[in-house]
């Protein structure tokens, strides 16, 4: 589909998405995908600061996952908790 010179509805943040929504409002980005050794990773960053990098658990939905990343951002931003599941203790 082609997406050029269109605009698209804004609508409603997802319930457990909140701050996703804000973060991408605000020129910060979420990436998903496989970092090595990882078959999927979840990153939140907001231009200055990597936020969270979090590891899809056996079993998770991508749902749940989305879910994490957005409680994640906001312990980044309400609390300076920056989650790193990538990095950190195995």
């Amino acid at each position: 589909m082609n997406m050029v010179g269109k605009t698209r509805k804004r609508s409603k943040p997802q319930p457990g998405q909140i701050n996703i929504e804000a973060l991408i409002e605000g020129g910060g980005e979420i990436t998903i995908g496989p970092v090595h050794p990882f078959e999927c990773v979840a990153t939140a960053t907001d231009g200055h600061n990597c936020l969270a990098m979090l590891v899809r658990q056996s079993g998770e939905s991508l749902n749940d996952l989305l879910q994490r990343l957005d409680a994640a951002i906001e312990a980044a931003y309400e609390y300076d908790h920056f989650t790193d599941e990538v990095n950190g203790p195995r």
